[in-house]
């Protein structure tokens, strides 16, 4: 069973974000400052009205969603173009047929597949989407989970919540995201450990939404998780405090300043240039690092 990698979703299924980048003047930009946390209903600060069934496929289109399908897994551009652009006139109705399509087989089309999703499917169809997520196809549920996690929707808390106990990690992972995202404490500890592992394939989705929770609590909630932890449990840490910390945690950083291990002083520098509305350096050299500690240490 091959499984669909994280840069595939993120790249392809609507993450296109930047990865990590050299210190120069390709350094990362810093997210834009969060907007309040979603409230039930909404997303953002918009509100959304949910659908509660699929629109109606009609019965002559069934067949043009089969000949679209078709066309899409082709290996010649013009033909993909072609059955994307006729999902695409068949709106959402077409998504459930292709749910069926996302497959865990080897050879698949998944990334096509999900691309056309993306553009069809919107917070509107959370709901739908949240009936879908215990399917048994591993790539299908990750791919659901990954958009509802991205929402940012309180409403699907209880959706999420549950996801965090699914047996693909991954699916797990995204699930923990989003309920850390919306504020909850309980999705700290298994984010913390996935992107211990995973840092630079999560580095973008987590980027993109964890500043949308900044607050002086979660902040708290990191230094009081990596208090007494391993170097490497502290180094993820401090690599979520660039989004989650505030500048109410300085005292806490400063005491991480004076760290003889690079690791924890590179990532303790970076969180605070990012609180501060800078640019992370992923890699940084060591003399580079003790300097920059060192004029953070007179800021702080």
């Amino acid at each position: 069973m091959k499984r669909l990698p994280l840069p595939v979703l993120f790249t392809v299924c609507g993450l296109a974000l930047a990865t990590a980048a050299p210190a120069t003047a390709q350094d990362r930009p810093v997210a834009p400052p969060a907007p309040a946390p979603a409230t039930p209903g909404e997303t953002g600060a918009t509100k959304v009205d949910k659908l509660a069934e699929w629109p109606t496929l009609k019965n002559s289109d069934v067949e043009r969603v089969v000949s679209a399908v078709t066309q899409l897994k082709k290996p010649e551009a013009a033909a993909q173009e072609l059955g994307k652009r006729t999902l695409l006139e068949i709106g959402a109705a077409a998504a459930p047929m292709l749910f069926g399509q996302v497959t865990d087989q080897a050879q698949n089309h998944n990334d096509r597949i999900c691309a056309v999703l993306d553009e069809l499917l919107g917070p509107s169809h959370a709901a739908l989407l949240a009936r879908e997520v215990k399917k048994p196809k591993v790539n299908l549920r990750r791919y659901l989970m990954l958009r509802l996690c991205r929402f940012t929707d309180a409403e699907l808390l209880p959706v999420l919540a549950a996801g965090v106990k699914d047996k693909d990690p991954e699916t797990a992972f995204f699930a923990a995201l989003g309920t850390l995202a919306l504020g909850q404490r309980d999705g700290l500890a298994p984010v913390l450990a996935y992107a211990r592992e995973h840092w630079k394939d999560t580095l973008p989705l987590l980027s993109e939404l964890l500043p949308k929770v900044r607050s002086s609590d979660t902040g708290t909630w990191v230094a009081e998780a990596i208090a007494k932890a391993s170097v490497g449990e502290q180094i993820a840490g401090l690599r979520l405090l660039r989004w989650l910390g505030t500048k109410d945690h300085h005292l806490i950083l400063r005491t991480y300043l004076q760290s003889g291990d690079h690791a924890i002083l590179k990532e303790t520098v970076n969180a605070l240039r990012v609180i501060h509305g800078e640019a992370a350096i992923d890699n940084l050299d060591v003399f580079r690092t003790i300097e920059m500690a060192k004029e953070w240490r007179a800021k702080v």
